[in-house]
């Protein structure tokens, strides 16, 4: 709710009325997608929300900067085209991309994992004063950019730069063609010229999981990513730079390290990342999510069970492409 969630009052989508019998020509297929869906999977209203009202400022965003380098009289005109334009590009489709969705959700398992806690982050505080100064250079870009990134709420949303590349250039283009809507064929031109000047500008490198990993590497390199590191960033409830850590430790991909740690194989990836028992027991009490309500014994058997061979082969598994991995997860299901 609004009350419940300011964040959500003016950027989430607006409340339908239940009974709409006058969009029965498209309803009934998304009902039926919908009602037959997963209850794990669905999104809670709450990340709902959050991610509506992230993608609302990432489109606002994009939008002001492509108005910003248009002429004057031009600019003025596709000004007027940014109050509708949130729901021109969502009625249109264009705003559906594997790739912004798995970001949003990403934003929004965080804000689940570590918003709710409200510790702060003394860790990465600390780690700005380090005396190595590569971990404390590291530390402060970290620093800086969730800083930029935060609302008024204290809450992580998204940037422009924190897009994939080519993300980056279907939501700028869409936007572009957007704010051409009701402006004269004279405008296409102009229009273009401020795309393709913002996707110049656009740097992956500025994604804050880059910062993430920079520090981890600094980490690393200063022999301070050992176990009593993870100790104090799952007190902090710091997800993002604890997977990171642990990911950087078991030699996986981070995006594979996040994918273990929100779909109920934490321990696996403890053990992956070499942690001592009690080490992952503290995560496990740390992010009381990760359980989904579960007994924590149940996870700490799985932490038991698993023989070293396992890991082994687990590990050799994720360090495998991930193009060859979805190819054979596909044939697996296609009995092939």
């Amino acid at each position: 709710m609004p009350v419940e969630w300011p964040l959500a009052a003016s950027a989430a989508d607006h409340p339908v009325d239940p009974a709409r019998p006058r969009a029965a020509r498209d309803r009934l297929p998304i009902a039926m997608s919908d009602f037959f869906l997963d209850e794990a999977s669905r999104l809670t209203d709450e990340e709902r929300a959050l991610m509506a009202a992230m993608l609302r400022g990432l489109v606002s965003e994009i939008a002001d900067e492509l108005v910003a380098a248009l002429p004057p009289m031009l600019g003025a005109m596709a000004e007027q085209r940014l109050d509708g334009l949130y729901r021109l590009l969502r009625d249109a489709r264009l705003l559906e991309h594997e790739g912004v969705l798995a970001l949003l959700l990403r934003r929004a398992d965080e804000h689940q994992l570590s918003g709710h806690a409200d510790r702060g982050e003394p860790t990465l505080e600390a780690l700005v004063s380090a005396a190595e100064s590569s971990v404390a250079e590291a530390a402060m870009v970290l620093t800086l950019a969730r800083g930029r990134r935060r609302d008024r709420f204290g809450r992580l949303g998204v940037e422009f730069d924190d897009l994939a590349a080519e993300d980056a250039v279907a939501l700028v283009y869409a936007i572009a063609a957007a704010l051409r809507q009701g402006l004269s064929e004279d405008a296409d031109q102009p229009l273009a010229i401020a795309a393709q000047a913002l996707l110049a500008r656009h740097d992956e490198g500025r994604r804050i999981e880059s910062a993430i990993a920079a520090l981890v590497r600094a980490l690393e390199a200063a022999g301070r990513s050992d176990d009593a590191m993870v100790r104090s960033l799952s007190h902090d409830g710091d997800a993002a730079l604890l997977v990171g850590l642990l990911a950087r430790r078991a030699g996986i991909d981070p995006v594979d390290a996040w994918q273990l740690f929100t779909t109920g194989d934490a321990m696996m990836l403890t053990r992956l990342a070499g942690c001592e028992r009690s080490v992952a027991a503290q995560i496990l009490a740390a992010f009381e999510l990760l359980s989904n309500n579960h007994a924590a014994e149940r996870f700490m058997e799985r932490f038991d069970d698993v023989d070293d061979a396992t890991v082994e082969r687990r590990r050799h598994w994720l360090r495998m492409a991930s193009q060859y991995r979805d190819a054979r997860e596909v044939l697996e299901r296609n009995g092939g």
